[in-house]
């Protein structure tokens, strides 16, 4: 009978072992997966420091450009007034010079009169100013005609001198606004040379920022590649600790089968059984594999006394979990009973995590605690409903002291609210 015990035990063994030879694959597999997760949240740090940097150059090169265009704005405000100085100073200008070429047309006009009657005197045989006078024919003649030659004589002086004098102010007029005119149009060509300045200094930084965003969109696509990169790694993982789950339940039914019938009987004192011997039965008990638990999944609430929902599940953003908001130090249960496969307790980003729990329940249902401050179980304890297994906090990526809580199943993270409320 020992013999009979002892070669089922070694054969039970034998099978147990060749059913959990798999198990070392999928351990290696997670691991690998785990190893990449880590590369990526690395590289996901590195890509988040890289955007908020060149977030910021965006910001500046766009005030900068902003106020670029405002000087831009009032350097051709001055340019256009200008040229309405300078076409208001023309007008002046030929309205002068025109009342200038009249002056000059009036003078000689003038002249030309005296020029007529110089003329009419040398043709009237030289008679001197004297004969016409002694010509009179009467005192009173003799008069009028001294009268009229010196009020003739007078008035030609004046005319002569009034258009002399308004000549000399119009053309100093002329020549003030020329010089105002000078001035103004070297004022043109400085704000130009301003406007040519600063378009070239915001066409330079327009082509800068725009080189910005370009890097702001590859960074920002990398990043979004690379969360999905973790997402389905993180389907991975969870595939692999089902696939590893079923496989240790595969390998106990297989033990259990090949069991030997529950009785193993040995030889009789008699034909009937009777004798000195005594009947008996025995039963050789494989090895059985730790780990399992029911198929159901009835969770309850992870963080006692707070109820306060700061996120649910999806939204815009896509968010893969509930957010629970409470005070920093607020102890977390487990929801359900199951085995710590994940405990992070060292690692403050932990894939932005922070410290977290990652606890198995069954071949279907996996949840993860985020964020907490503490960690109060290890890497493969098995926990209850209700064990404290860490406590509320703010690592990882997180603002504000919140727990993180996610459920999967069949690998896929899915809405929480859906067993908790």
């Amino acid at each position: 009978m020992r013999r009979i015990c002892k070669r089922v035990g070694c054969c039970l063994f034998a099978l147990w072992l060749a059913a959990l030879a798999p198990l070392a694959v999928s351990a290696q597999s997670l691991e690998e997966i785990q190893a990449q997760q880590e590369k990526l949240q690395a590289e996901n740090q590195q890509l988040q420091t890289q955007l908020d940097s060149l977030r910021e150059d965006q910001a500046q090169k766009q005030a900068y450009l902003e106020t670029l265009q405002e000087q831009i704005s009032l350097v051709q405000e001055q340019i256009l007034t200008t040229r309405e100085n300078i076409q208001d100073l023309n007008e002046s200008i030929g309205q002068l010079t025109l009342k200038l070429e009249a002056s000059q047309a009036e003078v000689q006009d003038t002249i030309d009169l005296f020029k007529q009657r110089l003329g009419a005197l040398y043709t009237a045989g030289n008679v001197s100013t004297l004969e016409i006078l002694l010509d009179s024919k009467s005192l009173s003649d003799f008069t009028t005609r001294m009268e009229l030659i010196d009020t003739m004589a007078l008035r030609d002086q004046e005319i002569i001198g009034q258009l002399e004098d308004y000549m000399a102010k119009t053309q100093a007029d002329r020549e003030q606004l020329e010089a105002q005119k000078q001035e103004v149009a070297s004022l043109q060509v400085t704000l130009e040379g301003k406007e040519k300045e600063l378009a070239a200094l915001y066409e330079e930084n327009q082509a800068a920022l725009g080189d910005i965003q370009g890097q702001v969109y590859a960074t920002e696509n990398q990043l979004q590649v690379n969360e999905e990169e973790l997402a389905e790694s993180e389907r991975l993982v969870q595939e692999a600790i089902a696939a590893q789950k079923r496989a240790e339940e595969e390998a106990k039914k297989q033990a259990q089968a090949a069991a030997p019938p529950a009785t193993v009987e040995t030889p009789s004192g008699g034909e009937n059984g009777s004798g000195n011997g005594d009947g008996g039965s025995g039963a050789v008990s494989p090895p059985t594999p730790s780990g399992g638990g029911s198929s159901g999944f009835d969770p309850i609430w992870p963080l006692p006394g707070v109820t306060y929902i700061s996120d649910h599940f999806g939204g815009a953003r896509g968010h893969k979990g509930m957010d629970i908001a409470g005070p920093w130090g607020t102890p977390i249960v487990a929801a359900a009973d199951g085995q710590v496969i994940e405990a992070n307790a060292t690692d403050s980003w932990g894939y932005s995590w922070g410290y977290y729990v990652l606890i198995y329940h069954n071949g279907t249902y996996s949840t993860r605690y985020a964020h907490m401050s503490s960690v109060a179980v290890s890497t493969g304890q098995y926990v209850t409903a209700g064990t404290i297994i860490g406590y509320e906090g703010n690592t990882g990526n997180s603002f504000g002291a919140h727990l993180h809580f996610e459920v999967y199943e069949n690998g896929t993270r899915v809405n929480p609210a859906r067993f908790l409320l």
